[in-house]
């Protein structure tokens, strides 16, 4: 990922693995100064698990218009505000470019996985009225101002008939209905992508994010973060046992038990049985 400034304040700045500071400090670990801000206003972090923002002070940060008091998890797309200045989250590459739709008899049948994972794809609304609602994408969906937009959105620079979403040839696809329509999908300004599970879409200042498990592989970044916890590769030595047994099939030499040290006691307490039995028998008598 990158941090784009879309009012100029900075440079784009790469959040590779590690830490970016940003604040109005050169230096003490901060990395990108910038003249009104604190002196380190916020931390971007990124890593394997994904990557957050930290507020180290008490500072005004908003993330898609909700206040962060003290940490976020990000996505590409994501829009931050450091007080007056904002911070865009790019995506390392653009989402796939856009051919024109080809007829209906000319698509190519899908398999049923893919047509079922298809089925279930959705909008989720991160910010907006739309926030947290979902919209089914079983049909195709336009999203505009006007009133035979399925999607309302109200704002500056937005379309009666925007953008429209529908699946196509085994893929979610996003277009534009109008020549001055224009979105961002993952912090990128495109005009028709093809989307894949987790992308966020950004219209005007409203904002969604497709959510369609089994439909490509996110763009640009990793699972959602959970900074510190266990890497899902690694499994906790509670839960190592029952993986191993469950590879081994139940007549598998893994899952026999040895038995041949339990008849070895048997065997040794049979015959000092039968030397006491001996003894007291046998034994001459006083």
């Amino acid at each position: 990922m990158r941090l784009t400034f879309p009012n100029g304040e900075h440079a784009a700045v790469n959040l590779e693995h590690g830490q970016v500071g940003v604040g109005s400090a050169a230096g003490g670990g901060t990395s990108v100064a910038i003249a009104g801000l604190s002196p380190l206003h916020a931390v971007f972090a990124n890593g394997r698990r994904g990557s957050w923002l930290t507020v180290p002070q008490d500072a005004t940060v908003v993330v898609n218009a909700r206040p962060v008091k003290r940490i976020a998890y990000l996505r590409a797309g994501d829009l931050v505000c450091l007080g007056g200045v904002q911070v865009r989250v790019e995506s390392d590459h653009p989402p796939a470019s856009l051919a024109e739709p080809e007829p209906a008899s000319r698509r190519r049948p899908l398999d049923e996985a893919s047509a079922f994972a298809l089925s279930k794809a959705s909008l989720r609304g991160l910010s907006g009225p739309w926030f947290g609602r979902s919209i089914p994408l079983s049909t195709a969906r336009v999203l505009g101002r006007g009133a035979g937009a399925d999607v309302r959105l109200d704002g500056a620079g937005l379309q009666d008939r925007h953008a429209q979403i529908d699946i196509e040839d085994g893929a979610v696809v996003l277009r534009p209905l109008s020549p001055a329509a224009t979105f961002r999908v993952n912090g990128h300004a495109v005009r028709g992508a093809r989307l894949v599970q987790g992308d966020q879409i950004e219209i005007g200042e409203h904002r969604f994010v497709l959510e369609a498990p089994g439909v490509g592989q996110p763009s640009g970044s990793s699972e959602t973060p959970v900074p510190g916890r266990r890497e899902a590769s690694t499994p906790p030595p509670a839960a190592a046992a029952p993986a191993a047994q469950a590879q081994s099939g139940p007549d598998t030499p893994a899952t026999r038990r040895d038995l041949s040290g339990v008849y070895l006691l048997i065997a040794a307490a049979a015959a000092l049985a039968a030397a006491l039995t001996a003894f007291f028998v046998y034994a001459p008598k006083a």
